[in-house]
């Protein structure tokens, strides 16, 4: 199931022409391919159509954000090749629920569960857009009969505030700076977008929340390269 899954979320990935497949794109699989998972998403307003449609609007917000013609998006269809850091996570969490509960292999209820549960800042807001939340789905996969953690799903907060900075060459060396200061899970957030037919990441646009001073990390990354 694993290698399934997997497979199925490149597929959506190639539609929309990302660089690496991330939760978003498990989630759409999982909606997208027909099982009781895909009913139950159904149930609660996240169908493939829906998801579709959000996947468009991003798309379209994203190339005003970042100056580009959506058109782009079209001509890049298909260059996903690696599982992106989020969907690592999910794959990972995703078998251990599975291990953990006696399972020799994954189910969807699984694959679900780690979306839910390990990239509330993407699904949460996606979800929220949609109607419901993490935790009725949690609910509802308990309501029919699945094993969930006992742990409440993550709430979806919305970022507060938000900036941006477009970095030239490798964006590296800030990147180390905000793992050391701003590591997953701590009180802010931040983000990177790289450009669309940029297929060496050469430039690319660092998004952050009101509390990460960027230019100022920027500034002592450039200090760390000279020496």
């Amino acid at each position: 199931m694993s290698v399934t899954i997997v497979q199925q979320a490149f597929a959506q990935a190639g539609q929309s022409a990302g660089n690496s497949v991330d939760g978003f794109d498990v989630l759409f699989a999982l909606a997208t391919e027909p099982s009781g998972v895909r009913d139950l998403l159904a149930d609660l307003g996240v169908t493939s159509e829906r998801l579709r449609s959000v996947r468009a609007e991003r798309v379209r917000m994203r190339s005003e954000q970042l100056g580009y013609d959506p058109a782009e998006v079209e001509r890049d269809a298909g260059r996903a090749t690696t599982l992106g850091p989020s969907a690592h996570e999910i794959k990972g969490r995703a078998e251990g629920f599975a291990f953990a509960w006696g399972w020799p292999e994954t189910e969807r209820e699984h694959w679900l569960l780690a979306v839910l549960y390990a990239d509330p800042t993407v699904i949460g807001g996606v979800l929220v857009d949609l109607g419901t939340s993490a935790g009725e789905v949690v609910e509802e996969l308990r309501r029919r009969g699945t094993r969930v953690p006992e742990v409440p799903a993550p709430r979806h907060r919305p970022w507060r505030g938000q900036h941006h900075l477009d970095v030239v060459g490798s964006a590296e060396p800030l990147l180390v700076l905000l793992r050391q200061h701003h590591p997953p899970g701590t009180e802010w957030r931040w983000a990177i977008s790289y450009f669309p037919g940029d297929t060496a990441n050469t430039r690319c646009r660092v998004h952050a929340e009101e509390g990460i001073d960027l230019r100022a990390l920027l500034a002592e990354a450039r200090e760390n390269e000279a020496g």
